[in-house]
């Protein structure tokens, strides 16, 4: 039986040792894990968030394979790592012949703009935002000393997980009692902001909840 794209892609070698050398890499160019771990939550929560909305089964299987590829530019460094991550996507794709040309640069385009947001235009690429953004649990913290309120404060936020019902995206955080709630949104603002939008172009409300209890950040 003929693999899919996203297990075709899955199953390279070379990009199974790109995101193994990443996760190498942790603790030294940034503090926030972008393993297997974060790659395997971000495929599927973009997967549940277009299957959800009823998008078709190729729409769902590009969502797939850019969560799969979005963060694997950082094996050159983390400036510009979208951008990075993208032109090796294409790489990758080249040889990919389940999507049409027109597919692969909407993978490409989802890639590109998943860390800033700024010119997100198709449901993949919406899908593909929310899910990397939502990720900030505890579980990406990288084990060392880090003189940084925001890191200390993560280290109570235990999950997220992300629920759709009648046209609404509601993210729980997972929270252990004291989390500075307010800290997180003027620190990473980007997490409340950008999921925002994306929902938006998805056709719905993004609802925020602290341990099942809807949360305004707006008022931080």
């Amino acid at each position: 039986m003929k693999m899919n794209a996203f297990d075709t892609l899955r199953q390279n070698k070379e990009i199974r040792a790109i995101i193994d050398r990443v996760n190498e890499m942790n603790g030294d160019i940034f503090y926030a894990c972008h393993s297997w771990y974060h790659v395997e939550f971000v495929v599927k929560t973009a997967e549940y968030i277009l299957r959800t909305l009823d998008y078709d089964e190729r729409v769902v299987e590009a969502g797939k394979v850019a969560a799969l590829l979005h963060d694997i530019g950082n094996i050159a460094g983390r400036t510009n790592h979208a951008h990075k991550s993208a032109a090796l996507a294409a790489v990758f794709m080249e040889n990919i012949a389940d999507f049409t040309p027109e597919e692969k640069a909407e993978i490409i385009q989802a890639i590109k703009d998943h860390t800033d947001g700024k010119d997100v235009q198709s449901a993949v690429g919406a899908a593909l935002l929310i899910a990397d953004k939502i990720d900030v649990c505890k579980e990406r913290l990288i084990p060392v000393p880090v003189p940084d309120l925001l890191y200390n404060e993560l280290k109570k936020l235990d999950y997220a997980s992300i629920n759709i019902a009648n046209d609404v995206i509601s993210i729980n955080f997972d929270v252990r009692e004291g989390f500075d709630k307010a800290l997180l949104v003027r620190e990473y603002r980007k997490s409340f902001v950008l999921p925002t939008k994306a929902a938006e172009l998805l056709g719905c409300e993004c609802r925020f909840l602290y341990n099942g209890e809807k949360y305004n950040w707006q008022e931080c």
